[in-house]
């Protein structure tokens, strides 16, 4: 008897893990007008604790009034002044601004995954081609963005970090990896209207 139960309790755990990934809660601060981290990664079911003074909120909006330093909610999270907590629920990249100081430049993003593998909403990969991937010390990157833009490179991991910078880019090619580790990254790829993003393994 005993040892079933012992069964039935590790299924129910093995279970839990696999479809919870045992949650996380991820903590965003902020330093001045920006929010500490201003990226981060987590998976589904993670959740969110902005802590925030009285004179910041968080409010989720779409791609394009994020990029525009615009506060127009998209239904999502609201966080009021003071802080709050969010879950997040989907595979996606989650975009918010600070709803009294968007105008400024106070914004930030949570890149979602799911919680057995990291997975990239289809809407990013349609534009964005990193290969090989997995990558050793070089990838190629080809990228769907509009004609006479200047681009921004970017490459950030799994905690929302950026590892690599390249601003004023025409056309998007070869990049030399060898300065970063093995690990789990995000390509992102941003014009001045657009934001392209996409995972990339580095194996070495």
């Amino acid at each position: 008897m005993k040892k079933n139960i012992y069964i039935s309790v590790f299924i129910l755990l093995f279970t839990f893990k696999a479809t919870t990934g045992f949650c996380t809660t991820h903590i965003i601060a902020n330093s001045g007008f920006t929010f500490s981290p201003d990226s981060i990664s987590a998976v589904v079911g993670d959740t969110i604790n902005f802590t925030l003074p009285s004179f910041h909120s968080a409010v989720e909006v779409n791609q394009t009034t994020w990029l525009a330093n615009g506060s127009t909610s998209n239904g999502g999270f609201q966080v009021p002044t003071g802080g709050g907590m969010t879950v997040v629920t989907q595979v996606k990249t989650y975009y918010y601004v600070c709803g009294i100081h968007f105008s400024m430049g106070m914004k930030g993003r949570i890149f979602v995954t799911s919680a057995t593998g990291i997975n990239t909403p289809a809407k990013a990969i349609q534009g964005l081609e990193v290969f090989p991937n997995p990558a050793t010390s070089w990838v190629t990157i080809k990228a769907d963005m509009h004609t006479g833009k200047e681009n921004t490179v970017r490459i950030y991991n799994i905690i929302g970090n950026c590892m690599y910078q390249k601003e004023n880019v025409s056309s998007i090619g070869y990049l030399n990896l060898s300065g970063l580790p093995s690990g789990v990254y995000f390509v992102e790829v941003k014009s001045d209207d657009m934001v392209l993003e996409k995972k990339l393994v580095i194996s070495k």
